[in-house]
């Protein structure tokens, strides 16, 4: 009775699963990211400005080199022999003055660089954010239009470094479609064909 019961559990548990499981299907979510224009616009922005970044910050080195180059004249002309007490002395009060000058320009490179970079980063998650929502929510809409029981992402990884999914039938595979729906008209407009107004903007 007891093997009986087990078995007719079993089946009704694979008939369940099996009924789902039709409604079923995957999405490389990672890969859609990658993929999505507006997060290859997004990473272009990013990188203008960290090169925005870098330049400032050369600006500051040059300047920073500049006075490094005035100290060892000072320090020079202070110690010359040739040069009477009462300019060497100048010469001392210039190279201190340089010297707390460089000190705090220093500082400021530090800072500014520190800051420059969180910000950055900042956004870089806000923007990542804000892109993975709409790529849910187009993943939500095309799921509900296509009559699909769930969506399941396929890029996740396990602690072993293993993929989560191990193997899908390719037609259970969504990526494709929902890298169209994002993608939609992009590629006309990347051939060089006029935006429509919605493109536009």
């Amino acid at each position: 009775m007891k093997k009986l019961f087990v078995g007719v559990f079993a089946l009704i548990v694979l008939s369940v699963c099996g009924a789902h499981a039709e409604g079923i299907v995957f999405c490389d979510l990672q890969e859609v990211f990658k993929r999505f224009y507006k997060t290859q616009l997004a990473q272009d922005q990013v990188r203008q400005q960290a090169e925005d970044i870098k330049q400032e910050r050369q600006e500051m080195e040059n300047e920073i080199a500049e006075i490094k180059k005035t100290i060892d004249t000072l320090r020079k002309d202070s110690r010359d022999a040739t040069l009477s007490q009462e300019i060497r002395e100048n010469k001392r009060n210039e190279l201190e003055e340089h010297l707390v000058g460089l000190q705090s320009k220093e500082r400021e490179m530090s800072d500014f660089e520190k800051l420059r970079m969180k910000q950055l980063e900042q956004q870089n998650v806000r923007m990542s954010r804000k892109l993975f929502d709409e790529i849910h929510d187009v993943i939500i809409e095309y799921a509900k239009g296509e009559g699909y029981t769930a969506v399941i992402d396929r890029s996740g990884q396990s602690r072993a470094g293993m993929e989560v999914v191990l193997y899908m039938h390719a037609n259970v595979d969504i990526t494709a479609n929902i890298l169209a729906v994002l993608n939609q008209g992009r590629e006309k407009t990347e051939e060089g064909t006029p935006k429509t107004g919605e493109e536009q903007e």
